[in-house]
């Protein structure tokens, strides 16, 4: 076992993590809650499988959350600010919420066969006649 300081995780901080998410909260203000740095809580994900998973629970309900509120808003039910609202979706549950761009790079049989594009100026010395 490595020497070093002790870890401050408590199992508690499984449970924690979740309730703390679930109000559309981030995992740096997780940390600021519990009094510890953002890198912090990346050492305990891979130090600790139980909170690895607990994490990706609370981002779940996390983007539930978002969700919610920009159900919400979009209904007129309440204010909200779209941006914020795209940009939790985006951050909290990029599987379903992103903008994805797919730049195809082989021909539909699957070869390579780029494309060649020429852009010729008009003869300047072409004065149709005119003086």
């Amino acid at each position: 076992m490595p020497a070093g300081r002790p870890t401050s995780f408590k199992k508690e901080y499984c449970d924690a993590v979740i309730r703390h998410m679930e109000q559309g909260a981030s995992l740096t203000s997780f940390a600021a809650e519990i009094d510890v740095s953002r890198a912090t809580i990346n050492n305990w994900m891979e130090q600790h499988p139980q909170f690895l998973e607990a994490v990706k629970r609370g981002k779940a309900r996390c983007a539930a959350w978002w969700e919610r509120k920009g159900r919400e808003g979009a209904a007129g039910e309440s204010q909200v600010n779209p941006t914020l609202v795209i940009f939790g979706l985006k951050n909290m549950a990029p599987d379903d919420w992103r903008d994805k761009q797919e730049h195809a790079h082989t021909s539909p049989d699957g070869s390579f066969s780029p494309t060649r594009i020429e852009i010729t100026a008009p003869n300047v010395d072409d004065n149709n006649g005119e003086d």
